[in-house]
């Protein structure tokens, strides 16, 4: 084969990077499951897709090769540069007998087998049995992916290869299905395409605040200067700067950028997700015993049962609920005794009136600094036993400053209470029939305490990005908008259990130290407790 290449050039069609990948993936992975290409900018894979279609059609027998193009531009275009023009310059002696060269199907009748494209309707694609099927720029489609999978599903057989290939556009059908799991997903970034570079020797200077925080992200992912100079002459060339997200991003996440504008300071976390994106945290449950001791009153009845929990052990496993992403802090002396420990706070946000569809969460935040060190996100939990992970977690990170949300259940706060969880969260409430105040555990969300903490995360985060490490969370926020009737919330389709986990947890932190916890020595405790003294008042008597 030989294309016509981006300065107009015919040569020899030779694989760059990230088609020699794509290569690499189909080989391996076979015909299972669909892929879903998100890519930057001219990256070639159109031309691979449609070589690749156009080779079976020539060396098979019964092929049907198909595909759709996002706008009738795009279909003549594919056709006539990247197949019409491809196929006539092949040698006379690699030609099969044509039934018919029309203007969007190649017919090789001896061989039954044909390439067509159309442009994507609801309707296109029917009545047909198809072996490869290309979407191509399936973001950009007028008509509903799901109406086009429904009619053209129908005609695709069971070995067919599915390739949806596009750049992003949004918070649209297409990235509905890059999260659906449904597809193996790859994501080709701008910087595997070598000619995305220009002659340079240093890194470029700017004023713009958000272009010097991206400049530092691409140093980190080990860009060279070539790279971030052509990156940066990019982005100077658009007149909305925020387009290059789109077009060249540099994780899928910045790639869909949201079709309602997100409250938190996007651009910073997209920046800080490239950053987070390539560590992988500690991740796992706690495993525990749960131990149940009756109490008896007079006469040898027993009248409670006192549960404690004992051998808590966090288990390592890749699809746990916890993330650690950094292990508790402690300060020791000479001998190695624990002098200090580092005081936390967890937040947590129970799956609500949602039931299945939302999650049981949490954030645990270092509470010298704001930094997140752990993350839970389950689906689908019992409320006890998630106050039971809740307790663990807690115990953890040095006896963490615990406030779960109480507004759909609480049990979660309730099982802390019972087991005695020495610190959790308390706030007011008012008594209305003994008109008296009271102090409750559990974390109240209101509609201004709503409005309150998502507030103030909002501008830590746009301070100090640095603040969260979890890319899940980071996610949930470019898509935490401020709908039409005011509400503060995730868009339709996704989730913002993690981020209110984290408000929660940065709100309730006033009620936890900000300074390492002295820890009492062992021995001054036990003389405490036998010969009273310490911070309890004594008669000075033993108290047995």
């Amino acid at each position: 084969f030989y294309i016509v290449d981006k300065k107009r050039r015919t040569v020899p069609f030779f694989f760059n990077a990230v088609q020699k990948d794509f290569i690499c993936r189909l080989e391996e992975h076979g015909t299972g499951k669909p892929y879903f290409i998100l890519k930057g900018r001219q990256q070639g894979f159109t031309s691979l897709i449609t070589a690749i279609q156009l080779s079976f059609a020539i060396v098979r027998k019964n092929f049907a090769g198909f595909t759709m193009a996002d706008r009738a531009d795009n279909t003549r275009a594919i056709f006539n540069d990247k197949a019409r023009v491809v196929y006539e310059r092949l040698p006379q002696e690699l030609k099969p007998t044509e039934r018919f060269n029309s203007v969007n199907e190649l017919f090789f009748d001896r061989l039954n087998s044909s390439w067509r494209i159309a442009t994507a309707t609801g309707q296109v694609g029917r009545s047909r049995t198809l072996n490869f099927v290309h979407f191509s720029e399936v973001a950009f489609y007028e008509c509903l992916l799901a109406d086009l999978q429904a009619g053209i599903g129908e005609a695709i057989t069971a070995d067919a290869i599915w390739v949806y290939e596009s750049t992003a556009n949004g918070f649209n059908e297409a990235k509905e299905l890059w999260d659906s799991g449904s597809c193996i997903n790859l994501f080709y970034g701008w910087w595997l395409s070598e000619e995305y570079r220009v002659d340079a020797t240093e890194l470029p200077q700017s004023d713009d605040p958000w272009l010097k925080e991206r400049i530092k992200v691409l140093v980190d992912m080990d860009l060279d200067v070539q790279q971030i100079a052509w990156y940066c002459q990019k982005y100077e060339s658009y007149i909305d700067k925020t387009l290059i997200r789109q077009e060249y991003p540099i994780t899928p996440e910045e790639a869909f950028i949201s079709s309602g504008k997100s409250i938190f300071d996007v651009g910073r976390i997209n920046n800080r997700m490239a950053q987070v994106c390539r560590y992988t945290p500690r991740r796992g449950d706690f495993t525990y015993s749960k131990i149940a001791t009756p109490i008896f009153g007079e006469g040898g009845v027993m009248v409670e049962t006192e549960w404690t929990i004992t051998d808590i052990e966090f288990i390592e496993d890749p699809s746990g609920a916890i993330a650690i992403h950094e292990e508790p802090l402690v300060k020791r002396d000479a001998e190695g005794r624990i002098t200090h420990k580092a005081p936390y706070v967890l937040g947590g946000d129970t799956a609500g009136e949602h039931g299945g569809e939302d999650y049981f969460t949490a954030k645990v935040i270092c509470n010298l600094d704001g930094r997140t060190v752990a993350t839970y996100r389950k689906q689908r939990e019992d409320d006890d036993l998630y106050g039971e992970q809740m307790y663990c977690l807690g115990s953890y990170y040095n006896d963490a400053l615990i406030g779960i949300e109480t507004n759909y259940s609480r049990v979660p706060t309730r099982t802390l209470e019972q087991l005695s969880y020495p610190n959790l969260y308390r706030r007011e409430k008012v008594d209305r029939m003994y008109k008296e105040v009271l102090n409750v555990h559990g974390f109240e969300t209101t509609k201004k305490i709503r409005n309150d903490i998502i507030g103030d995360l909002v501008k830590l985060m746009r301070d100090d990005p640095s603040l969260e490490c979890d890319m899940q969370t980071l996610k949930e926020m470019t898509t935490f908008v401020k709908k039409e009737n005011g509400r503060q919330e995730a868009l339709a389709g996704q989730h913002d259990d993690l981020v209110m986990a984290l408000a929660i947890a940065h709100f309730i932190s006033g009620q936890q130290d900000h300074n390492y916890i002295p820890v009492k020595n062992e021995d001054e405790g036990i003389i405490a407790k036998l010969f009273g003294g310490g911070e309890e008042e004594s008669d000075g008597g033993i108290d047995w």
